[in-house]
């Protein structure tokens, strides 16, 4: 068990194996709430807030209320504290409080996509935080995230742009015409625009038909891609096509990667400082 105020002598390399993989996930993906890491680090949720406690009161976490809360639950938003990234050697800075709701928004659409019954061979193979994504469509383009899901049927790769609802109407259209270009040279790339609701879902439609984003564009609520997952609906940015459940974007050739989101191998990874590699799974 870490002391309270432990951290200045604490060696993060001897911490437990998923500790040092939240740790190596906050300081590249900027800020959780206990239940997050609960589905994709511990299993467990319980065991999630009791490990997330214990790494706060050690100082290596700092956590703050959430602006918008959940019903019937407190929620703490918990990112690395200075000290944290002092004792693992990083130069991120702490994530400012206004990200914070769009970074937890961010990992819950990540955990709704890989939701499964065997963790070792989840649906998210791969997964870039906003922190990695840049210059992988193109200098112009940095998504909130960049997923690559797999099952049975087949693989996409998913960028996904987390829309809070506060960006105005010149903002959205330059982000998602940003897009077309690199969207039109990747066949098994689509885009999805996750909304606060079915408002903000209708005015999305309308700026992306203003600036003729095109095919494979898809947006969605949180609510019911929490709800969802991969059978979720999907309503397309193109007036021209039908609305689409998620796993229907899914084609061949299957893009198994040797360490999913989630799995044993995905958590020794983290914990020895990531360096995930796509092997071909990025591919257009």
């Amino acid at each position: 068990m870490i002391e309270p105020g432990s951290a200045i002598d604490l060696d993060p390399d001897l911490l437990p194996i998923a500790d040092r993989a939240l740790l190596r996930l906050l300081g590249r993906h900027g800020a959780l709430t206990a239940a997050e890491p609960g589905q994709i680090v511990y299993r467990n949720y319980r065991r999630s807030q009791e490990h997330v406690f214990r790494l706060y009161h050690a100082g290596l976490l700092e956590r703050t209320p959430l602006s918008r809360q959940t019903p019937g639950r407190a929620e703490q938003a918990y990112r690395l504290s200075p000290l944290g990234h002092q004792r693992l050697g990083t130069r991120r800075a702490t994530a400012p409080a206004s990200y914070v709701r769009h970074s937890i928004d961010t990992a819950r659409a990540i955990c709704a996509l890989n939701r499964g019954d065997d963790r070792e061979h989840a649906p998210v193979q791969l997964w870039f935080p906003d922190s990695m994504t840049g210059d992988v469509l193109s200098r112009f383009v940095r998504p909130d995230s960049i997923a690559v899901v797999t099952t049975g049927a087949g693989s996409a790769v998913l960028a996904l742009e987390i829309d809070e609802g506060t960006e105005h109407m010149r903002t959205i259209r330059a982000k998602l015409a940003a897009y077309r270009r690199p969207l039109s040279r990747r066949p098994s790339w689509h885009l999805i625009v996750v909304v606060p609701g079915s408002l903000r879902a209708d005015w999305m439609v309308r700026q992306a038909v203003a600036v003729d984003l095109g095919e494979r564009t898809w947006v969605v609520t949180h609510a019911d891609l929490a709800r969802d997952s991969l059978d979720t609906m999907l309503r397309p940015l193109d007036p021209g096509r039908s609305p689409a459940p998620i796993g229907s974007l899914l084609k061949p050739p299957h893009r198994w990667l040797s360490a999913p989101v989630g799995s044993k191998a995905w958590l020794h990874l983290l914990a020895t400082g990531g360096g995930e590699t796509d092997d071909g799974a990025l591919a257009p």
